[in-house]
């Protein structure tokens, strides 16, 4: 039996989906009906899960910024919304599928039975399947549209979330940065926590490009010119004593 959760902050959007999984998908069994993106972050720390269908727009964040900030990085997620044009951004986050509002049973067969099959099979990717992942080498694997580069955590001077990709801006590369396909915390867990810091929800740096702190108005000066400029990242409040105290200690 998989264990699922449905994330729906319309209660009986939420309720019918049930009844239809219920119906139609004998292998499932729904243990937490969620309403809010906030409830999820609560909730699923604590529960046993295997599959996640979850509607997009929850009311108090969408559903990439719930999955960016959850702990599970590569939770299993049937999308579920009535706007199509949200499906790129679910197939970015390696969703199992995506079903458009009214669901047809079908619809949601076909899609339980992805999801088993991928459950049964891998429990957690390996390591081609993921965008971004640490090797016992050292390097780091990064998945780039159709191309797979192995490099040096030395040579990654910033990753910035952008939407459900990730920018890394690379030294000496020939471009400006290397887009992945994959959220900023998966990237995160990959890194040497040695050298990298998170200093904002939307930037990790390599603590070896930093050239000095703006103090006063929290903002990270890196040796790294663009437009001319040294680039200049902002330090999260939350984040700021503690990165200090990173600094003090490598």
């Amino acid at each position: 039996m998989i264990n699922a959760v449905i994330i729906e902050d319309e209660p009986l959007l939420g309720k019918n989906m049930a009844m239809m999984i219920r119906e139609y998908c004998p292998d499932i069994k729904v243990v937490a009906l969620l309403d809010s993106g906030k409830m999820a972050l609560d909730i699923l720390p604590v529960i046993q899960y295997d599959l996640i269908f979850s509607d997009i727009q929850l009311g108090d964040m969408d559903a990439f910024t719930l999955f960016e900030r959850l702990e599970d990085t590569d939770p299993h997620i049937i999308f579920i919304t009535a706007h199509d044009e949200f499906a790129l951004n679910a197939f970015k986050l390696d969703a199992i599928d995506y079903l458009l509002k009214p669901i047809l049973p079908e619809d949601l067969i076909r899609s339980v039975n992805r999801a088993i099959e991928r459950i049964e099979s891998k429990d957690s990717p390996t390591p081609l399947y993921g965008a971004f992942t640490a090797q016992k080498s050292g390097k780091i694997l990064i998945k780039s549209n159709d191309e797979i580069h192995f490099l040096s955590p030395e040579k990654i001077i910033y990753c910035e979330a952008d939407g459900a990709y990730t920018k890394v801006y690379l030294e000496d590369s020939e471009l400006d940065y290397k887009l992945v396909t994959t959220h900023l915390k998966k990237i995160e867990e990959a890194l040497p926590k040695n050298m990298f810091f998170r200093i904002h929800d939307a930037h990790i740096v390599n603590c070896n490009f930093i050239d000095h702190i703006k103090y006063q108005k929290r903002v990270c000066v890196l040796n790294h010119i663009t437009d001319n400029e040294k680039t200049q990242l902002k330090i999260s409040e939350r984040k700021y004593p503690s990165f200090i105290e990173f600094l003090k200690n490598n």
